[in-house]
């Protein structure tokens, strides 16, 4: 009897622990669009005193928007190419960043891009240490 009764409550231990195994954690967290509104103010906060803190010129500033955003542009088509594999696109990637890396370093200049660089990884740096 006392097998019996050891036994039943065995299974009902491996049972419960098994099923408390099944919770789905791979879902993603949905942001309202007032949430999403505030992240992108602050993204183009923190990238508008990069520009700053590099000593770029309105112009300059117009002129590196333009930029991030044409490759930004790029980066999407590229996303939606099913034809490429992973290793394609991601080399297809590196090719529109390293492109992008030029065409601001053309316009910031050596030092300012420099500058620029080192306040994004600073920023970037807070982001990670402070979540949201």
């Amino acid at each position: 009897m006392k097998k019996t009764i050891v036994m039943l409550m065995a299974s009902v231990l491996v049972s419960t622990f098994s099923f408390a195994q099944t919770a789905d954690t791979t879902h993603k967290v949905e942001l309202s669009k007032e949430e999403k509104a505030a992240l992108k103010a602050k993204s183009e906060a923190e990238v508008m005193q990069a520009y700053k803190d590099a000593g770029l010129t309105d112009a300059q500033i117009a002129a590196c928007k333009e930029v991030v955003a044409s490759a930004n542009q790029k980066s999407n088509e590229l996303k939606k190419q099913t034809s490429l594999t992973d290793q394609e696109k991601a080399a297809a990637k590196k090719i529109i960043s390293d492109e992008k890396n030029a065409k601001m370093k053309e316009i910031m200049g050596e030092e300012g891009y420099r500058k620029y660089n080192a306040t994004r990884k600073s920023q970037k740096a807070n982001a990670t240490a402070t979540p949201q």
